[in-house]
């Protein structure tokens, strides 16, 4: 009997520790560069597309308050800006749960002169990708609107998002 109970507990400590193990091998600090097509439509129906590159820091720590394989994910764009999100590590998978930042796209973004530029805007995002070795690629969907109440709708259906381990 005693036997039982002492192989049911390592059956279970081993376990713990499994969950752990996807977290713990991407836990640490990430150079990251995101790009993709953003698509910007006014009232009018005029559109116009940029190509938007950020690049910057990301860190990538255990969630303690959730559930096993949980992780907050902070970024700390190179112009300034900084948001954070939580996400999901499911063995070689990564996944970012719904999060909102905000964002300004300049003309280093840009491939033609857009009213767009200059303008915050508002963006929810989303995204999955894959982790292999010491990088990280997601891919990201956007949606969003300028802060200033212009009616202009902005989307991006394939944000890439690579990040190297420092």
């Amino acid at each position: 009997m005693k036997i039982r109970i002492l192989i049911g507990l390592l059956l279970i400590a081993t376990c713990c520790i499994s969950c752990n193990k996807d977290v713990k091998k991407i836990t640490g600090d990430y150079s990251y560069k995101l790009s993709g097509v953003v698509n910007f439509e006014d009232a009018d129906g005029n559109q116009t597309s940029i190509l938007a590159t950020k690049r910057g820091q990301m860190n990538i720590m255990a969630d303690k308050k959730g559930k096993k394989g949980d992780i907050v994910v902070t970024f700390n764009e190179m112009t300034g800006g900084a948001y954070s999100c939580t996400g999901k590590v499911e063995g070689d998978s990564i996944f970012f749960n719904p999060y909102e930042f905000s964002t300004r796209f300049t003309s280093a973004d840009s491939v033609v002169d857009l009213i767009q530029l200059g303008h915050v805007y508002t963006i929810q995002s989303q995204g999955k990708g894959v982790i292999h070795d010491n990088i990280i690629l997601m891919e990201e969907h956007w949606m969003g609107r300028p802060e200033n109440g212009e009616m202009i709708r902005m989307k991006a259906d394939k944000i890439t998002l690579l990040a190297e381990e420092n």
